[in-house]
């Protein structure tokens, strides 16, 4: 069951753009907050580094130029009774002179976010029912490119939104969909 809903799930995300019917204040996340600085070069996503380890090779950079690092997401969960299970992390942005873009994570490129995602044999983005503090945050770095290495000493806004649901260990029919939104700031001092 918990399979056909995290399925379902990712499937109806395709279609989300802004609040939806899910309970808020369900699951809040944070970041830091201090200025995210663009790096002028290429990143190595998490899942490059982690699919290449596994494979015994070297990842290669797959982050357009230039990107910023978000450290880790840190989720704080209403009901800590529940499973909160993450289905997608998005991040929305715009460049000085762009248009919008997502930086978006599911399936394996979410699982590589966090070890114990990561090594779980379905790739689950699961945070459990009595989690500790160490177990509701991302252990790797969130890299998101493609800023023009022309645009100099600028700050600029962006949004994280986590999408998700939590359930109840012992009632797969008892789930309560999330949004959870936070800002950022990001930009370059070169």
């Amino acid at each position: 069951m918990k399979e056909l809903i995290f399925a379902l799930s990712l499937i109806s995300l395709a279609g989300l753009t802004s609040c939806t019917s899910a309970e808020s204040g369900v699951v809040e996340i944070s970041v830091t907050s201090s200025m995210r600085l663009a790096i002028p070069a290429k990143g190595t996503s998490c899942y490059a580094t982690k699919s290449a380890l596994a494979g015994g090779t070297v990842a290669v950079p797959d982050v357009d130029e230039a990107y910023f690092v978000i450290p880790k997401i840190t989720f704080k969960v209403a009901d800590a009774a529940k499973d909160t299970y993450v289905s997608a992390i998005k991040i929305y942005y715009t460049p000085p002179g762009g248009t919008e873009i997502t930086c978006a994570f599911g399936g394996d490129q979410l699982a590589a976010l966090k070890a114990t995602w990561w090594s779980n044999a379905n790739k689950y983005a699961l945070i459990p029912a009595g989690a500790t503090d160490a177990d509701k945050m991302t252990d790797c770095s969130i890299q998101c490119g493609g800023i023009s290495v022309d645009a100099k000493n600028f700050s600029a806004s962006g949004t994280i939104k986590v999408y998700g649901y939590i359930q109840d260990p012992d009632n797969d029919d008892d789930t309560t969909g999330f949004t959870a939104t936070t800002f950022f700031t990001y930009g370059s001092q070169y």
